[in-house]
């Protein structure tokens, strides 16, 4: 069976896949980086493993409660991502699990996709989210209705 690494470098779906999944990662970066630093900063902490360390606190607990709760974080949200089940149901176990990498945001979650990608198994997943039975899907648009037509067309 081929890695997803050789499958990556033929599937423009699998590319796109991949170039969500990490806009939506910068996205949440910001969204928890910022503000956790900004208070951290204000109240007079500046040591960089203490902010590295409340950094990653932040960031699993913003990611494993958005995904329990909506099946995503504002990143995949605004990249039509999804967090979904391989089988059976979408658990805060299972979410807490493919967040742990999270903790270390700077170098374990880039070292999470690098071995999901040099495993055999769905290109698409992580190393933990094939751990935590877990997979990330592009949610489509759903089709318009049957039979309206579009009012400007008239």
């Amino acid at each position: 069976m081929a890695s997803g690494f050789e499958v990556l470098g033929h599937s423009r779906a699998l590319q796109m896949h991949w170039a969500r999944r990490f806009g939506a990662y910068v996205v949440d970066a910001l969204v928890v980086l910022v503000p956790t630093w900004s208070i951290l900063l204000l109240l007079g902490e500046s040591g960089a493993i203490f902010l590295a360390i409340a950094s990653g606190v932040v960031f699993v607990l913003y990611a494993t409660a958005a995904e329990s709760i909506h099946g995503k974080t504002l990143g995949k949200y605004a990249f039509a991502l999804e967090v979904r089940p391989v089988r059976g149901a979408l658990t805060m176990r299972k979410v807490a699990a493919r967040n742990a990498p999270k903790f270390f945001w700077y170098l374990f979650p880039l070292l999470d996709a690098i071995l999901g990608l040099l495993g055999s198994g769905d290109p698409r997943q992580r190393f933990s989210d094939r751990a935590a039975g877990t997979t990330v899907v592009w949610r489509e648009a759903p089709p318009a209705p049957a039979g309206r037509a579009d009012a400007r067309a008239s």
